[in-house]
């Protein structure tokens, strides 16, 4: 793309890149830069007019200068001689080596457009996507753009940090509600083609549609319930409900379920039957979403269990396939937006689970992933009849 006639190069959302040098700025030449971009007019002047968050970084990535809309992403606290993520409280910049050294990072989007630009001498422009200390139940997701500038001599990095996070949110929801939809209706299709085949099962088919027109309008509740969720306006309907019931619909949902091609859905060996109260729908969206993740990481011929444990006064319902996550894909699993798929719209799937099971359900949402025991995603409820979270 183009603006203003300079070329800004676009680089794809979670694109890899290396670990920078961690080297920083001696304390001297530091002060220095920094005096340098204050007694700057241009540069000021620039700072100022601009409708989204400024920094300018020095080359060891430590800003020297930033304009007043910091505050608002920041606070009141002085940010000069920090880098980007130190400064907005990312949680992979808390070890000692701060900003640009976490696994995680390697996948930074704000990170992989300043390097590119300072690399390449040329503005860079891509998304990223922070979780900060001071909200960790919310993620940051900025459009972001790198761009050289010279001031007395010395190349510097103007950053522009612009919340996206409104506009993503309504272009994944509605994304992720049609292809979870579209899905639905190429399960109901297929089974509908069976009904007319001649000598085909009548009944079990005639079951089939009727099931997959409930999920249907299931899809259209729940996508409804995830925008109230978000909102925090979204009020559980408790009710008793049976585990082994739940398992039951949750593998009844696969049950010609394109994602399940070639693949098995079975309830574990240990799937205990156990009453405990709940939103029934909210907690089968967690689960089958669950699934849904684990067979997409399934190869053809491959099993996802399901299974019910109980554990003093709680619950644990498990998801588990084969699989290994990657360990810088951990570590970003329950972003909303993040995906390990390039599918944009892509993503939902395990925020959701966090959003609903946690916020709406009460419970605890978590995983483990290790070339033992392959991936378990799980959500512990307790059976005591706690009141939900709001």
């Amino acid at each position: 793309m183009t603006q203003g006639g300079a070329t800004i190069e676009r680089l794809p959302p979670g694109r890899r890149h290396g670990l920078p040098d961690a080297r920083r700025a001696a304390r001297d030449r530091l002060q220095h830069e920094i005096r340098t971009i204050s007694q700057s007019p241009v540069v000021t002047a620039v700072l100022e007019v601009a409708d989204a968050v400024l920094l300018v970084l020095n080359p060891e990535r430590q800003i020297v200068g930033f304009n007043s809309r910091v505050a608002d992403v920041v606070g009141p606290d002085d940010v000069l001689g920090l880098r980007p993520g130190e400064a907005l409280g990312c949680v992979n910049a808390q070890g000692p080596a701060g900003c640009g050294a976490a696994p995680a990072c390697t996948t930074c989007g704000a990170l992989g457009a300043i390097l590119g630009c300072q690399e390449r001498g040329r503005p860079l422009e891509t998304e990223c996507l922070i979780r900060t200390e001071r909200a960790p139940e919310r993620t940051l997701e900025f459009n972001v753009r790198a761009a050289p500038v010279t001031v007395e001599e010395t190349r510097f990095t103007v950053v522009s940090l612009r919340d996206i996070s409104s506009e993503k949110r309504r272009e994944v929801l509605e994304q992720v509600f049609f292809h979870d939809v579209l899905n639905t209706v190429a399960g109901l299709r297929g089974w509908a083609q069976r009904l007319q085949r001649p000598g085909g099962d009548v009944p079990r088919a005639s079951g089939r549609v009727e099931f997959l027109a409930g999920q249907i309008e299931r899809e259209i509740r729940d996508h409804r319930a995830l925008r109230l969720a978000e909102n925090g306006t979204l009020v559980p309907e408790r009710a008793p409900i049976r585990t082994g019931e739940l398992l039951a619909d949750v593998a009844a949902v696969f049950s010609g379920h394109p994602a399940a091609l070639e693949r098995g859905v079975e309830l574990g060996p240990r799937a205990d039957d156990v009453e405990l109260a709940s939103d029934r729908a909210l907690l089968l969206r967690v689960l089958v979403n669950m699934v849904r993740n684990a067979l997409e990481a399934t190869p053809p011929g491959g099993v996802v269990r399901v299974a019910c444990e109980r554990e003093g006064r709680s619950v644990r319902l498990l998801v588990h396939n084969a699989g290994v996550i990657a360990p810088d894909v951990q570590v970003r699993i329950f972003q909303r937006s993040f995906s390990t798929k390039a599918a944009r719209g892509r993503g939902l799937g395990t925020y959701s689970m966090k959003l609903f099971g946690e916020r709406c359900l009460g419970g605890e949402v978590s995983f483990v992933s290790t070339e033992q025991a392959g991936t378990v995603f799980s959500i512990r409820l307790p059976l005591a009849p706690l009141p939900l979270a709001s």
